[in-house]
């Protein structure tokens, strides 16, 4: 009998001791598609091993991204290394984010959302919330409900509008396919819908504290 992981972090270190399933190469999609719209400083929540980080290191973006497995980082140092990008990888968990002093103009999730549930998922979008600059945006890439083979089940349109409330606006939701690693689609045929998982891509803006105030029905006094 296999043994299962007691923690995320194990279950995530085991999944790195070969390629997992989301090891693409490259960044998702949606991404690539709104490179344009993507600033600096950025961080990216759930880096793995940098894809998504270094393609917008290597467009002259600041980047900085977290995980809180070693190798994933590992793999992603050598590879900014190997192709001369300057990104900062360091060991985080984004539960902890909340404490963290740094602010950034933008942040990507790739695949990290969905893996939480309930007060985690909470926690972990109040973090989101502390580093991203008022007026910052939230590019988001989770599996969606509508996916079978989706793991806990996937976000839906309703739990995206729940856990982004009222620090933020969720300005746009689009129905996207997402890659995975062809051994592992190769291996598994049938563990996603044919033609790549069914995903949710989310631009969210983290609103300013004047922007919550008013729509808590609060008037600002504008001083001159």
């Amino acid at each position: 009998m296999q043994k299962q992981p007691t923690s995320a972090l194990e279950g995530f270190t085991e999944e790195y001791m070969g390629d997992p399933p989301w090891e693409i190469g490259r960044p998702q999609p949606p991404f690539v598609a709104v490179a344009d719209r993507v600033v600096g400083p950025l961080l990216d929540c759930g880096c793995g091993t940098g894809n998504t980080a270094l393609f917008f290191a290597a467009r002259g973006v600041e980047v900085t991204g977290i995980d809180f497995v070693e190798e994933a980082l590992r793999r992603a140092r050598a590879k900014a290394d190997e192709r001369g990008l300057s990104v900062e990888f360091l060991r985080k968990d984004a539960m902890t984010l909340a404490d963290w002093e740094r602010r950034f103009a933008t942040v990507i999730d790739s695949g990290l959302l969905h893996i939480y549930s309930g007060d985690e998922r909470q926690r972990y979008v109040a973090g989101l919330a502390k580093v991203l600059k008022p007026g910052g945006r939230l590019f988001l890439f989770c599996f969606s409900d509508e996916e079978p083979g989706a793991p806990g089940g996937g976000v839906s349109i309703k739990d995206l509008n729940t856990v982004f409330s009222r620090c933020w606006e969720i300005e746009s939701v689009e129905t996207v396919r997402g890659e995975l690693n062809p051994a592992f689609t190769a291996e598994q045929p049938d563990a996603f819908s044919k033609g790549g998982p069914l995903g949710r891509f989310a631009i969210i803006r983290r609103r300013s504290p004047a922007e919550i105030l008013r729509s808590s029905g609060i008037r600002v006094a504008v001083l001159s």
